[in-house]
């Protein structure tokens, strides 16, 4: 695509393609538009045809003149030589107009009658009658000027009345009777036509304007399609054009060449001027040409066929000149606009630009509260205004409407997305950080906030990014650590288990035996402690859900501390319901949870005391409490509690790690449960709650 783009073939081919198509579409519309003179209904009905008509008609009276006249000097006896001479020309005037007016020479058919209805002229056949041979008789009247005027000064005057009815006639204008005239002035009536086919065997005018207007019948569909065909090519062209404007090949992009640099009017203007002396030098020729069409088409002669066709293309030159000369203005139009620097280099756009900012910059350095009267105010004066004058014309009642609505529209599109900013700041406090607000087409004011509470979120979620990689870091080291640790201890283990071995007669020897022994259980239990609190925390351990029995479970755990409980001398006080208590959960992990809650009641329990262990289930859920009265006053929070290596009691003496209630915690999340800490005073209580399987 980008090399089609960038192709300098291609463009100079769609540039030359316009201007062919341009100047053969316009010389295509303009023959159609001088064939449609004659193509457009009957040959009769169009304007030649009557042209030519009013020239027979005159011709025919001059005859009739020239007639009158001739009898006149027959009548008197003129022996001067000029008058001879005279007589001779009149004479051949004569003879030529009545070889042209016979039915063999023309299709102009005519019959020139006295006001009795006496034929005096006509050019018809005995037998032949004027409305047989034509489709439309026309009438005229021919009377002499004046009384005395018999040199042959006659005038006509036409008439749409049919023959047999000649009561009442216009005589340029005026009307009168036929019976007047024929009793002071010699009155002569003319029907004349010519037929709708004229015969083949005549050549003149008449038979020529019907071929041309045959010729142009044919030719003008075929016209109309080429010039609407060429017309759609070159708007391919330039389309083709514009879209590769501003590529240049081996180029990524649009690359702005030297004539988009200078700013857009100048071309306007350039345009303009060039626009005008080709607009008024086609309006010439289009004056011109359409004079010569008329005069062709009225004379029905070839003699001005050739001016005629060369300034068809004349209009057709200027015409090209024209529409490339806008191409021009589009393309570079176009490349501004495909490389965003239109608005940078128009002098126009720069100082629109320059007055829409200032003017926002005025309207936003003014307090939201004073925007917000000032918009009410002018909305109100508005409506007042608009209201007042609707009563009076319906105009400003519709603009009044228009107004409303208006304000309604941008109520709405506030409110919309005031709502939009609602559900994105619920989102954000309900602890989805990556939650984006979207902006597009927000008001300003909301559109900053809206980008206030995305910045949060993108900081809140980069903090908890950085707190979950230390986080992890935190546990990798532990995990780490407690593997390099295993392996020095697991040998220290090994070698107290072979000092025990060995026989000892030293008491000292056997309780630092002893003491080794211990300590490195001790460590080891720790180290272990460490690795699972660290897996917990992170998700890595493995959860297999099942159906398991929770009374079950518990009376297992109770069979094992029962005896370090009553080395404390603390009492287990058992609440369980009857009937199995089945509860879905990982069974190794719910034991771990389990152990680790009686663990935490031998080490911080105060002795004497009693612990209770309540089981209760309802609404889907299955709790397991356990209460004890603390050893030692607690004085952190619940939450503290359940942190890593945090214990109740600050002096550290127990042998506790501080790991149990975190591990318990994570592993009862892991497995969809929910665990919680409770402390009122010296009562200690935790509970674990999981799913009930049935």
């Amino acid at each position: 695509m980008a090399r089609i783009q960038s192709s300098p073939v291609g463009k100079l081919l769609s540039w030359a393609l316009l201007l062919v198509f341009t100047f053969a579409g316009v010389q295509m519309g303009l023959s159609a538009a001088s064939s449609a003179i004659l193509a457009v209904g009957d040959w009769q009905s169009t304007a030649a045809f009557s042209v030519l008509l009013q020239e027979r008609r005159d011709q025919l009276a001059q005859y009739f003149i020239d007639s009158i006249d001739w009898d006149f000097l027959l009548a008197n006896d003129f022996s001067y030589t000029q008058d001879e001479m005279d007589l001779m020309q009149l004479q051949d005037d004569i003879q030529t107009a009545e070889t042209e007016l016979s039915a063999e020479a023309t299709a102009f058919r005519y019959q020139l009658r006295t006001s009795d209805g006496t034929v005096f002229k006509s050019n018809l056949g005995e037998d032949e009658r004027l409305s047989q041979v034509v489709d439309q008789v026309y009438y005229s009247i021919l009377s002499p000027q004046t009384l005395s005027d018999l040199d042959g000064s006659f005038q006509w005057s036409t008439s749409s009345l049919e023959w047999g009815s000649l009561s009442l006639y216009d005589v340029w204008g005026g009307r009168g009777t036929l019976g007047t005239l024929t009793g002071s002035v010699p009155v002569y009536i003319l029907a004349y036509g010519v037929p709708s086919v004229p015969p083949e065997t005549i050549s003149d005018e008449f038979t020529a304007l019907y071929q041309n207007c045959s010729t142009a019948s044919a030719q003008f569909l075929p016209l109309i399609i080429g010039a609407s065909v060429c017309g759609i090519l070159a708007l391919i062209a330039l389309g083709y054009a514009l879209w590769t404007a501003g590529h240049k090949a081996g180029q990524e992009g649009i690359t702005l060449f030297w004539p988009e640099h200078a700013f857009v009017e100048i071309h306007l203007l350039t345009t303009l001027i060039v626009l005008f002396f080709l607009l008024w030098g086609g309006l010439q020729a289009t004056d011109t040409y359409l004079s010569l069409l008329n005069a062709y088409y009225s004379a029905v002669s070839t003699s001005t066929a050739t001016e005629t066709s060369l300034m068809t293309y004349v209009i057709s030159l200027l015409s090209t000149l024209a529409v490339g000369t806008v191409s021009l203005l589009l393309r570079t139009i176009a490349v501004r606009c495909k490389g965003h620097s239109f608005v940078k280099t128009s002098v126009i756009c720069l100082v629109i630009r320059w007055l829409v900012l200032t003017i926002r910059d005025f309207i936003l350095s003014i307090p939201l509260t004073w925007r917000v009267i000032m918009a009410f105010l002018l909305y109100f004066f508005l409506n007042l205004v608009l209201f007042t004058q609707g009563q009076y014309n319906e105009l400003f009642t519709g603009l009044w409407l228009c107004l409303n609505f208006l304000v309604l529209l941008a109520l709405c599109w506030w409110t919309v997305n005031f709502r939009r900013l609602r559900k994105g700041s619920q989102a954000l406090a309900s602890g989805n950080l990556h939650h984006q607000i979207e902006t597009q087409r927000m008001p300003r004011d909301l559109k900053l906030y809206a980008e206030d509470l995305n910045n949060i979120s993108v900081g809140m979620a980069s903090a908890v990014d950085e707190q979950m990689k230390s986080e992890r870091f935190k546990a990798e080291l532990i995990t780490n650590v407690s593997h390099d640790l295993k392996t020095p201890l697991t040998s220290i283990i090994n070698y107290v288990n072979l000092l025990k071995a060995t026989r000892q007669d030293d008491p000292k020897a056997l309780e630092y035996i002893e003491v080794l022994d211990r300590k490195s259980q001790r460590l080891k239990k720790l180290t272990e402690d460490l690795v699972e609190a660290s897996k917990a925390s992170t998700g890595v351990l493995s959860v297999n859900r099942e159906k398991i029995g929770m009374a079950q479970l518990i009376d297992q755990a109770l069979g094992e501390w029962t005896e370090k409980l009553e080395e404390r001398k603390l009492t287990v006080v058992s609440n369980l319901p009857e009937g199995e208590t089945w509860v879905y959960a990982d069974g190794r992990h719910l034991w771990r949870v389990i152990d680790n809650l009686l663990s935490n009641c031998a080490k911080y329990a105060m002795e004497g005391t009693r612990v209770y262990l309540d089981l209760t289930r309802g609404k889907g859920q299955v709790s397991l409490s356990v209460k004890n009265i603390s050893r030692e006053a607690l004085n952190i929070p619940p939450e503290r509690l359940m942190e890593r290596f945090v214990r109740g009691e600050e002096s550290r003496t127990t042998e506790g790690s501080g790991l149990g209630l975190s591990i318990a915690r994570s592993l009862t999340e892991l497995q969809g449960g929910t665990f919680s800490l409770a402390v009122d005073g010296d009562l200690f209580k935790a509970t674990v709650s999981l799913p009930q399987a049935n």
